[in-house]
């Protein structure tokens, strides 16, 4: 099943990246690259805990925040950008995704300084969305303590946002209103963020400038336009049966190697779904 999965990715991918193109923004370098720890737990029921590693690249106007694994699967895409697929250059692709870092995170998320607005761009199997947070959708409370955390003299400030509480420390030490994920709009950049119950915890690794250039825009190619509830259901029905949801999308039964029935293929996603119930947007 994952081998005719990459497939059908790849050759949808392929018509993504050949759709209608949307206005872009100048490209413009990025000047600043955060590497950030995500330390996470996926069942809210099971204190056991997940890693991973995003990045947010910072440009004058523009920044990007996305996982290792998904910047490594944007890479592959790109190369293929306008190439038809044939089963020589599918194959080739295929072996190269599979052994990509996994990541459980597809989002890439932009934020324009100017205008103060989120982009959230995601994918649910094959299918690409894009949907906007309004402006200033964080009410941050700045309050007096201090701490030094991940070498950087921060202050403390509160958010509710998804359904969780939030606590960040930002440093004015580099006087950047940016932060990891969706978090922003704090007088510095955010060194940590995390959710009162720790289930949720950013943390800055490291900032450098890049090594090579790497430019940041608003992708090129037009995804579909939605809301965030819309996606939201979209992602809930994917996840309680993604052979479902292939099948309607796409017309193609997908079927199992291991030789699964479509019921057991159901049941196995929503134990998956079970064990992943803790996403960061609880609402």
């Amino acid at each position: 099943m994952r081998g005719f999965l990459f497939l059908l990715t790849l050759a949808a991918l392929s018509g993504f990246l050949a759709g209608a193109q949307t206005p872009a923004l100048a490209p413009e370098p990025a000047v600043l690259v955060g590497t950030y720890r995500l330390t996470y737990q996926p069942d809210s029921a099971n204190s056991a805990k997940r890693t991973e590693v995003l990045y947010l690249l910072l440009g004058k106007t523009l920044s990007k925040f996305q996982s290792r694994g998904e910047q490594a699967f944007d890479s592959i895409l790109t190369v293929y950008d306008g190439v038809s697929v044939n089963q020589t250059n599918a194959s080739i692709s295929t072996s190269q995704l599979i052994t990509l870092a996994r990541s459980r995170f597809h989002y890439t998320i932009y934020k324009l300084a100017a205008s103060r607005q989120v982009y959230h761009y995601d994918r649910i199997s094959t299918t690409h969305y894009r949907y906007e947070e309004p402006a200033n959708s964080l009410n941050w409370t700045i309050t007096p303590a201090m701490a030094t955390v991940a070498g950087y003299a921060c202050q403390r400030a509160t958010a509710s946002y998804g359904g969780r509480q939030w606590e960040a420390w930002f440093t004015r030490e580099v006087p950047v209103s940016e932060g990891p994920y969706k978090f922003y709009g704090l007088p510095g950049l955010i060194v940590k963020v995390s959710d009162t119950r720790q289930h949720y915890v950013f943390e800055l690794a490291k900032l450098t400038k890049p090594t090579t250039e790497s430019l940041l825009t608003l992708p090129k190619k037009t995804p579909i336009a939605t809301d965030r509830a819309t996606f939201r259901r979209a992602q809930a029905d994917y996840n309680a049966d993604p052979a479902g949801y292939q099948a309607g999308a796409y017309g193609t039964v997908v079927t199992s190697t291991s030789g699964a029935t479509p019921d057991q293929l159901r049941q196995r996603a929503r134990e998956v779904a079970r064990r992943r119930n803790n996403i960061l947007e609880l609402r």
